[in-house]
């Protein structure tokens, strides 16, 4: 953010670490893009396939739309958003406002909107054609949701203490006073309550999106992100300074407190397990909260965890780290967890649950991690051999260790067999596991784990 608000320096902190953390130093991140300059654009893994795509500058927040299969990512230091293709990872680049600084996407209507800090306004992109218009909002609008049920569009102005909500038919607006310094925003689409967390008051204010009413609960202190499990209709709110998480009965309105560790930062639900997963930045772990019980379990992440993400599909929870540059993966069955490298200081995440990729902003490396969420999850390297349905065509085979050393990559054609390319290069590789990759016109077909006896 770019204004200044007459802060405690405590508020400063949560501020700045939304642009880059509080190890945010200027002489790292040129080391970092020097090095980074360096890198390749493919990165293998023993338990993951990613690939690297390029964005503008300081990438600092990600949305997809599950339906159109696009993911878009917002460039705070360009003032614009790179849309990527989540087919083929190319992308496009669509201008947005001064300092982007937050998204959100409506499936429905496939239409995205951006909120733009410094020029006071939100880009609406048409996901059809990208082409853009602009909507006035407050002043330094940070956060913003959406109702794809009833086509509202809520935008948290910390610079005023509004909320400006937006008609997605019509693109009028109207305005909410909320308390001082929304930091962030959520909706229940089930119930068409708003929930704004009020990082100055220590409060939520509760928007009735069909009367645009308001109420008050009290949270604890700092409240800077919130998340809401549509199914139980219970919601959670992060409290930096309180080390804890305000729930919040979306009936009721009671609420009850739930001790996690030192600066909760982000927070995310899976509806189907009515699990919580929050990240504490200070401490480097995930507190785990049984959404029946209230109980908590926690589980070890990576140097400060700034934001998390679930598949609710694959139960399957993804935290980035945004000190140590990778993501913990958590299996939400066990809280087993593994590493996977990604780009220089990750701050945002977003899963597609449709096709179980993961996409992971670095703010320093200007580029987006795309995580194959099938081939991080495999718990056992003994896995099937070659799928049928990957032969029969023209490709590439490629063959790693398990450690990302390319060991092989042949062309085959669609007269191949799986035991042919077995047999030919069985010859050359001693017994052990490897990962293999089947790639047609540069476009993942198959991967995973093979075992050579």
């Amino acid at each position: 953010m770019a204004r200044g608000y007459g802060l405690t320096n405590k508020h400063r902190l949560v501020v700045n670490s939304h642009r880059g953390g509080t190890m945010n130093y200027p002489l790292r991140k040129v080391i970092l893009r020097l090095v980074i300059a360096l890198s390749g654009v493919i990165d293998v893994q023993a338990d993951a396939i990613t690939v690297t795509v390029p964005t503008g500058s300081d990438p600092g927040a990600i949305a997809i739309d599950s339906v159109t299969n696009k993911v878009y990512v917002v460039n705070f230091g360009d003032d614009d958003v790179t849309v990527i293709s989540g087919v083929t990872n190319t992308t496009t680049t669509v201008a947005a406002g001064e300092s982007p600084d937050a998204i959100a996407v409506n499936p429905v209507t496939d239409m995205i909107y951006v909120a733009n800090s410094d020029s006071d306004n939100v880009t609406v992109i048409n996901g059809a054609t990208d082409s853009t218009t602009t909507v006035a909002a407050g002043e330094s609008p940070d956060a913003i949701a959406v109702n794809p049920v009833t086509d509202m569009i809520y935008v948290a102005n910390s610079g005023d203490n509004g909320v400006t909500i937006i008609n997605g038919a019509t693109d009028s607006t109207t305005t909410v006073s909320v308390g001082e310094f929304p930091y962030a925003i959520a909706v229940n689409p089930v119930t068409d309550m708003i929930y704004v967390a009020n990082f100055g008051d220590n409060n939520v204010t509760i928007i009735n999106g069909t009367t645009d009413s308001t109420a008050i609960v009290t949270a604890g202190e700092f409240p800077c992100t919130i998340a809401v499990n549509p199914v139980t209709n219970m919601i959670y709110v992060a409290n930096y300074d309180g080390n804890n998480v305000t729930v919040i009965n979306g009936a009721t309105d009671s609420t009850t407190t739930v001790s996690v560790g030192e600066s909760p930062y982000a927070i995310a639900v899976n509806p189907v397990t009515n699990t919580i997963y929050v990240a504490n930045y200070d401490v480097d772990d995930v507190t785990v909260i049984n959404g029946v019980t209230d109980s908590t379990t926690t589980v070890s992440a990576g140097a400060y965890p700034y934001a998390i993400a679930v598949n609710p599909v694959t139960n399957m929870i993804y935290v980035a780290n945004e000190e140590e540059d990778n993501v913990t993966v958590i299996n939400g069955a066990t809280n087993a967890t593994t590493t996977i490298s990604v780009g220089a200081y990750p701050e945002a995440i977003a899963v597609n649950p449709l096709t179980n990729m993961i996409y992971v902003a670095n703010s320093v490396s200007n580029n987006v991690t795309v995580i194959n969420g099938a081939s991080s999850t495999a718990a056992s390297h003994v896995a099937p051999e070659f799928k049928t349905s990957a032969i029969g065509y023209n490709g590439v085979l490629a063959l790693y260790s398990l450690n990302g050393r390319q060991i092989f990559k042949t062309t085959f054609n669609a007269a191949a067999t799986k035991e042919s390319l077995l047999h030919v290069n069985n010859k050359t590789l001693a017994q052990g596991v490897y990962k293999y990759c089947f790639l047609k016109d540069q476009k993942i077909i198959d991967e995973g784990s093979l075992l050579v006896k």
